[in-house]
């Protein structure tokens, strides 16, 4: 039976948690930020530490409860990042929620983070009372890939984003 115990225990030390962020996760989250920002539409964009941070630290609060910002802690590193809002539609009283950001590190991806993140925001979205979530694709790499896992999780891909640099 202690084997069994120790085994789970093992294995629940595993287990990716979805938790709001905190200021523990700050250097693991920046760590993220660079990895992700760097493979982005953003990369020639200057990184700001400082901003990240504070948005960081607002997002999720009373400052702002239309906000969602979580991370997916596996052994207190950051594996990835889920950033939406909530609104409403300009043309009726329809509540939807939206990312702003969803980054999984390249080592985790292909695994449970991107899923545990997606349906923790859906379930806050539901709590908030909106009745559609909306996914974008920025990221300049494997959009095939991230297409698929739309789709796997029920997404329907509607149009398409476009940039144009000014």
């Amino acid at each position: 039976m202690s084997a069994n115990v120790s085994l789970l225990q093992h294995i629940e030390s595993k287990r990716i948690q979805v938790i709001p962020f905190a200021l523990a996760y700050l250097d693991s989250t920046m760590d993220l930020g660079h990895q992700i920002h760097a493979h982005s539409i953003y990369a020639n964009a200057p990184f700001d530490e400082e901003k990240l941070a504070k948005q960081l630290l607002w997002a999720g609060t009373d400052k702002s409860p239309d906000r969602y910002f979580r991370i997916a802690v596996r052994d207190g590193v950051v594996l990835g990042a889920f950033y939406g809002y909530v609104h409403r539609v300009f043309f009726a009283d329809y509540l939807v929620a939206n990312d702003l950001g969803w980054w999984v590190r390249k080592e985790a991806r292909g695994g449970r983070t991107a899923i545990a993140l997606l349906l923790d925001f859906e379930k806050w979205a539901r709590t908030m009372g909106a009745k559609r979530v909306g996914l974008g694709q920025t990221g300049v790499e494997d959009i095939e890939r991230t297409t698929k896992l739309f789709e796997h999780c029920g997404y329907k891909v509607i149009g398409y984003n476009t940039m144009k640099e000014l």
